[in-house]
């Protein structure tokens, strides 16, 4: 494990582009020398280290609603701002879509055959643009036959989505953009709602959040549809793009015939612990609360870092390692608690599908570009520009 000198606190500049490649050892400082900690520059506390992230995101002393939080002007009030009744009210409508059984028939209606497409279309032209293709139409795709939206509007839905992601993330980008983007993105989803929209399935999420008999209102169906939306098109991709980075650069890590799936599994764990495509998460104390010694006061935003949970050595033996079926508790990428992220069931099981069926055609994969594929980002981690190259497997 990569440590600093127990000198001057290093800073934590997300605009940095060392950090952002490299953001290993400033957490591995922290996580030893101030594990909560309080950046003026920044006027929010940073939580490191597994046990000290574990209880912000399960204690009911922090919460995520903030009436000036960058995701409510982009979405609406949604599951990623809400908390108390209102939040399980949420949940519990959109729970059912992404529960284990619901998300195994996703995996054999929707993602198994959206990957084999894909993979044809993309196998059958420039593999170079195998990485860029499946994370910008995997995820949408996906996401859209689960709300039961027509699958030839992805890349309107790409257009409508782009801003908001980007000021989600404090991109450079006009608020008036971002507005004009969310109300057409809004009201497509409300024709949609009222049967208006033409070529959805008709049985998708939408519908049944719709016809349910305590449905939610209008509002509500829409704003949680377009945080669903946004997840698919960022973190999910970006998963995606890492885990062909990790086994584009690990001989024998590809699946070949005759694999357990739990191989498969552990691979798709293992790569989420070391390179989670998010690496904070934002909370706000309720009340005073102490962590590890430090207290932090009543209405103060706080970042929980996941990234510096999941390679915690007091949990993780040589955690900078990549290990598959290594020991361990579950790693916080997808959280942890009440918030825990709603659809990790269905990005992994987009994640396992795509890397089974590369192994099901390729005898090998093997990254051309960068020379050092290391994911970096300032609110989203993911390499850039990746190229591989392949080999089909012999019939």
């Amino acid at each position: 494990m990569s440590t600093m000198g127990q000198g001057t606190a290093p800073p934590l500049d997300f605009d940095d582009h060392t950090f952002q490649t490299r953001p290993w050892p400033v957490y591995d400082w922290y996580r030893t020398h101030s594990p909560v900690h309080w950046s003026p520059q920044l006027r929010v506390y940073f939580v490191f280290g597994y046990t000290n992230v574990r209880a912000v995101l399960g204690s009911p002393k922090f919460g995520t609603y903030h009436p000036f939080r960058r995701s409510r002007p982009t979405f609406g009030g949604s599951l990623l701002d809400t908390d108390g009744t209102e939040h399980d009210r949420l949940r519990s409508a959109l729970a059912g879509a992404f529960r284990p059984p619901a998300v195994r028939a996703h995996a054999e209606r929707a993602v198994t055959p959206i990957v084999e497409q894909l993979l044809d279309e993309v196998l059958a032209g420039d593999p170079d643009l195998i990485p860029a293709t499946l994370a910008h139409e995997l995820p949408m795709r996906v996401i859209c036959a689960v709300l039961g939206l027509p699958a030839a509007d992805t890349g309107l839905l790409h257009r409508l989505m782009a801003p908001l992601i980007d000021y989600v993330d404090h991109a450079p980008v006009p608020l008036a953009e971002v507005l004009a983007s969310r109300d057409e993105l809004r009201a497509y989803l409300e024709r949609h709602l009222a049967g208006d929209g033409g070529g959805g399935s008709g049985g998708g999420l939408l519908a049944l959040l719709r016809d349910a008999d305590a449905p939610l209102e209008t509002g509500e169906i829409v704003s949680n549809s377009m945080l669903l939306m946004a997840a698919a098109t960022k973190t999910t991709g970006a998963s995606v793009v890492n885990l062909l980075a990790r086994v584009g650069t690990t001989p024998g890590t590809l699946p070949g015939p005759g694999h357990q799936p739990r191989q498969v599994t552990a691979t798709v764990v293992e790569t989420l612990r070391h390179e989670p495509p998010l690496h904070v998460t934002l909370r706000y104390a309720a009340e005073d609360v102490t962590i590890a010694g430090t207290t932090i006061p009543r209405g103060a935003p706080v970042q929980a870092c996941l990234a510096s949970a999941n390679r915690d050595p007091a949990v993780y033996s040589d955690p900078d390692e990549w290990r598959p079926g290594r020991a361990g508790p579950l790693p916080l990428t997808f959280g942890y608690g009440r918030h825990h992220c709603l659809g990790s069931g269905l990005a992994q099981a987009e994640l396992e599908t795509l890397l089974t069926s590369l192994g099901r055609r390729l005898s090998d994969l093997t990254v051309t570009a960068p020379e050092h594929p290391v994911p970096h980002g300032r609110t989203f981690r993911v390499v850039p520009g990746l190229r591989i190259a392949c080999t089909p497997r012999r019939a």
